[in-house]
């Protein structure tokens, strides 16, 4: 069974409808606990939802752009929002969800605050809520009418697949029963097939069927299918790419496509190592555009590094789907970047804004931690006695406090031994987590004196940061 992970949100999906082809839509928002309760009376939950917009459909990556505040009802309006990938976050919470074009003008989206415990610091999934005849629905629908045909169907794939034994004649009997599941399934698929072809929803279908065929050991998109998607395709490589759907259906249709050449001796990992386009070309019969795709998915394949050293010597390439990388490389290297720890303030509990600075002319380290964090109190116990004993004097540090609320800010304030150590909130805010780059508690951040972000992820004190920072220190002079 072939499992692709980057299709799996999309059973999380909800959908808004617009008009034109980038057409912009007012939403409606309705955020609710799982007793149907407006999630806003948790404190946990706050009143603010972050929203970030996808880049791309290849790295699916969210970039911070807005805030929405929602009333005591547990409703917000999101006024003309454009044809687009959405992920709405309230931490450590997120929902994903589709604006397509094909609908009507407004609509209502539901967004479930869980009740259960979450798994990460930031990224758990949370549930959405559309009305029936949604495209959601629909693909709802049919990933649940597929997950339970691949349960029935489970034994039969293990045993075609060679992975259980039972003879030959039960092996041709499993394969018999997965292309009899195949055969019929084009009837049901064409229930489901309302959606119109080349749409952001569209291309979630798409990839969804090609998913659970190549998981029955078929290898193209089925009759079905084929004629739904007979029409022609009349979006740019810009407007291809910012569908994750048609991104994901792509590495569908090409997967493992190095086999081929491995099997002809083609030194082909040699050939995208040194940006031999020629040969590539050549060999895949694939159009500049078309390649630069496969080396972009390739930085998720075994063979990353060689795909690394091809967009080192390829980068500066013209062709639309160069031109989309390095857009997305800005976009997403940004937020880690001195530059954007000046696009925002800190933000105090009491809501005091207070500028913010990445140095002043010295190395500051920062430690990520919160209230609570044992971890957390023994780095910063070990930092401050270094910083009071043997810190350099072009060395300071300070605390980012990401408590969720009030309270956990004065503990973590409150553990400061003098006025000298500088304590910041950053809370629950997914921008500064994103500038922070927050991937768990406690972290630290080392920042240069010209305020250059040395890196987001140094050594803990207790794990060798001292010894990291002599080596900048020495090699910046």
């Amino acid at each position: 069974m072939i499992l692709h992970p980057k299709l799996t949100l999309w059973t999380l999906l909800a959908f808004a409808g617009v008009t034109g082809l980038r057409g912009q839509s007012d939403l409606v928002l309705r955020w609710l606990d799982d007793e149907g309760k407006p999630a806003c009376a948790s404190a946990e939950a706050g009143y603010t939802l972050h929203v970030s917009s996808w880049v791309d459909g290849v790295t699916q990556t969210p970039i911070q752009g807005a805030d929405l505040v929602v009333d005591s009802t547990g409703t917000c309006s999101w006024p003309e929002v454009e044809s687009g990938i959405y992920t709405l976050e309230a931490l450590p919470w997120a929902w994903t969800f589709v604006v397509d074009d094909q609908f009507a003008p407004k609509d209502t989206v539901t967004l479930v605050w869980p009740s259960n415990k979450f798994k990460r610091l930031r990224g758990n999934d949370a549930p959405v809520h559309y009305s029936l005849g949604h495209p959601g629905t629909q693909l709802d629908s049919l990933s649940a009418w597929m997950s339970q045909r691949l349960d029935s169907l489970d034994l039969d794939q293990l045993m075609a697949s060679g992975a259980v034994g039972g003879g030959v004649a039960a092996t041709e009997a499993a394969r018999d029963n997965l292309r009899e599941a195949l055969l019929q399934s084009d009837s049901v698929l064409a229930t489901f097939l309302t959606v119109e072809a080349h749409t952001l929803w569209g291309d979630l279908f798409e990839s969804r069927i090609r998913e659970w065929r190549m998981s029955l050991g078929a290898t193209g998109e089925g009759e079905a299918a084929a004629a739904w998607l007979s029409s022609k395709d009349a979006r740019t490589w810009a407007g291809k790419l910012a569908s994750p759907g048609w991104c994901s259906s792509w590495e569908l249709q090409h997967d493992l496509w190095w086999n081929a050449l491995e099997e002809n001796r083609k030194p082909w990992r040699s050939w995208v190592a040194t940006g031999d386009v020629d040969s590539l070309r050549a060999s895949c019969n694939w159009s500049l555009d078309e390649l630069h795709l496969a080396m972009w998915m390739g930085q998720g394949q075994s063979w990353s590094r060689w795909a690394e050293a091809w967009w080192e010597l390829r980068w500066k390439d013209q062709c639309e789907v160069a031109e989309v990388r390095r857009q997305s490389d800005q976009a997403r290297r940004h937020p880690k970047s001195a530059q954007a720890w000046g696009d925002v303030m800190w933000m105090m509990p009491n809501g005091d804004l207070e500028p913010a600075w990445a140095g002043d002319g010295d190395w500051r380290i920062w430690l990520v931690t919160r209230s609570g964090s044992a971890s957390g109190m023994r780095e910063r116990a070990i930092l401050r006695s270094w910083i009071l004993n043997e810190g350099p004097r072009d060395v300071s540090w300070g605390v980012l406090s990401v408590d969720s609320n009030e309270e956990g800010w004065a503990q973590t304030l409150r553990e400061r031994e003098s006025i000298q150590e500088r304590v910041h909130w950053v809370g629950r805010d997914p921008s500064w987590w994103d500038r922070l780059d927050v991937s768990r508690v406690p972290q630290v951040i080392v920042v240069r004196p010209d305020g250059e972000i040395q890196t987001h992820h140094a050594s803990l004190p207790s794990e060798g940061l001292f010894d990291e920072l002599k080596r900048w220190r020495l090699t910046a002079r």
